[in-house]
């Protein structure tokens, strides 16, 4: 078991990131451009970017009881990538992951978000929301196998700091609805 397990699936542990995990962030996932083309934050550049993440990770904890949770592999205790929700009203969250290339295509990111549906029904969130760069069509596929649902209503322009010339792109907006309340 990881140390100071917030949450678990049936193959990670996930836990709020702490200092001493910049540097495996930084190298892992943050800094490679092939993991972060499509995302909507910045390719880190530097271990001080990772340390930035991490404050700002203890800041939405502080603030909101909710944020960025780093998925780490229960057998081996490497560290796999991240998830999170963030709140977009009282009773949505919205939510994503990022994979270290070593796990993709094992199911992990399916295991990621299907965590978040679990961690927000334990809140009784109403629902989820992931945005979503039009081509980033693994990412697609995962959310639809998750259960979400494409919503042109939630369609929102995003800046993708990563791709040339930093786009603003129309994200393609995906609902997943608890059900239950």
């Amino acid at each position: 078991m990881i140390a100071n397990s917030f949450f678990s699936s049936e193959r990670m542990e996930m836990r709020h990131p702490v200092p001493e995990d910049a540097a495996l962030i930084f190298q892992r996932y943050s800094s490679l451009l092939e993991v972060t083309r499509f995302l909507g934050w910045p390719r880190h550049q530097s271990l001080a970017d990772s340390n930035a993440f991490i404050r700002f990770s203890d800041t939405e904890w502080e603030n909101n009881h909710l944020g960025p949770l780093l998925c780490f592999d229960r057998q081996s205790g490497e560290l796999i990538g991240s998830a999170g929700l963030a709140m977009e009203d009282q009773r949505v969250a919205s939510t994503g992951c990022v994979i270290a290339p070593g796990y993709w295509g094992q199911g992990f990111g399916t295991e990621c978000l299907q965590s978040m549906k679990a961690l927000a029904n334990s809140m009784r969130l109403l629902g989820l929301l992931a945005f979503v760069h039009p081509e980033n069509s693994a990412s697609i596929r995962m959310i639809e196998k998750c259960g979400f649902k494409r919503d042109r209503s939630r369609a929102k322009e995003m800046v993708f700091p990563n791709l040339p010339g930093a786009p603003v792109v129309r994200a393609d907006g995906y609902g997943w609805d608890s059900g239950q309340y």
